[in-house]
């Protein structure tokens, strides 16, 4: 990297070349050297504005997913929640926690998961009677 630099830095001490642009009435003339660092300069700007509006683009769709990521997430703690206070035998505690994963992911199987539910309730209540 630094032979690199070196290299670099010994092309454009050497270079005695010049850009002229003509445009009537109009005459630029440039060192090369600097020329060059326009050149790239310029594509680094037009690159970064342009990463940047497509950034723009694209902010409402990842807005959207990452607030379905929150809410999908926030609905497995709270099934997750359920399953311990089912496993620890606290129905009325899982009952909770299923509506509120529920709540939070509009699920159409709320009914079968309820069923389930009962039905592990009644088979416990059984068994421990």
């Amino acid at each position: 990297m630094c032979l690199l630099l070196i290299f670099v830095v010994w092309l454009a001490s050497n270079n005695a070349g010049y850009v002229l642009v003509i445009r009537p009435p109009y005459r630029l003339q440039f060192s090369f050297n600097f020329f060059l660092i326009l050149m790239v300069l310029g594509f680094l700007a037009i690159h970064y504005c342009l990463r940047f509006v497509n950034f723009l683009r694209f902010l409402p769709a990842n807005r959207r997913n990452k607030q379905e990521a929150q809410r999908l997430k926030a609905s497995n703690d709270w099934l997750l929640e359920g399953m311990h206070a089912l496993a620890e035998g606290d129905f009325e505690s899982a009952e909770t926690a299923i509506k509120n994963a529920h709540d939070l992911i509009q699920n159409a199987d709320h009914e079968k998961l309820m069923a389930a539910l009962s039905a592990e309730k009644n088979k416990q209540g059984f068994l421990f009677k």
